[in-house]
């Protein structure tokens, strides 16, 4: 299976978790991590997302959120194509 995980999924583990939705999501997104992590799965990661990684203001987190995608994936590059449908 392939999953894009956007910046938004990415950064769920790091919030306030005494919410219990956002425990459960939290939750949900490292394990789907750990499935990518282990090749049962396969991360697709962008160059828009790697783009919004870079911008996180926070050196820490943005270290963090780096490590996360740092696992096995795919790089799926923008393209005018896709570019085109941003648009």
């Amino acid at each position: 299976m392939r999953l894009y995980l956007d910046n938004c999924c990415l950064n769920r583990p790091f919030d306030d978790q005494s919410n219990l939705r956002i425990h459960l999501e939290s939750e949900a997104i490292k394990t789907i991590l750990k499935q990518c992590d282990t090749g049962d799965w396969q991360l697709l990661v962008s160059d828009v997302l790697l783009f919004e990684i870079a911008k996180t203001p926070d050196q820490e987190k943005r270290q963090k959120l780096s490590a996360l995608i740092a696992i096995p994936h795919q790089t799926i590059a923008l393209t005018t194509d896709i570019n085109e449908v941003l648009q």
